[in-house]
């Protein structure tokens, strides 16, 4: 019990700090009660594991956009010059057919 209660009261200090959002507060609060950490230390280096993970997450999903932004981008880019190739052409196309 007296483990618990340490527990639960390392989540409620760094939930109030900040350091941790509600959601993994939540999920935390449910593992340390289902005696999934035997200490505080496995506790706290979980919480460091999972912040990192949801970093490396963010960064790749900016990543993720910003590639498909400029695939985007670029693929607008070749048709608009398709468009305009295409325009040349047949404004050349028609002055020779009449």
């Amino acid at each position: 019990m007296r483990r618990l209660r340490v527990l639960r009261r390392l989540l409620v200090k760094y939930r109030a700090a900040g350091k941790i959002d509600k959601h993994l507060y939540h999920e935390l609060y449910h593992l340390s009660k289902g005696n999934t950490f035997k200490h505080k230390r496995a506790l706290v280096e979980h919480i460091h594991r999972a912040k990192a993970e949801k970093q490396r997450e963010r960064i790749l999903k900016e990543e993720m956009d910003a590639k498909r932004a400029k695939t985007k981008a670029a693929r607008e880019r070749r048709q608009e010059r398709i468009q305009t190739k295409r325009q040349a052409l047949a404004g050349d196309e028609e002055p020779k057919q009449e």
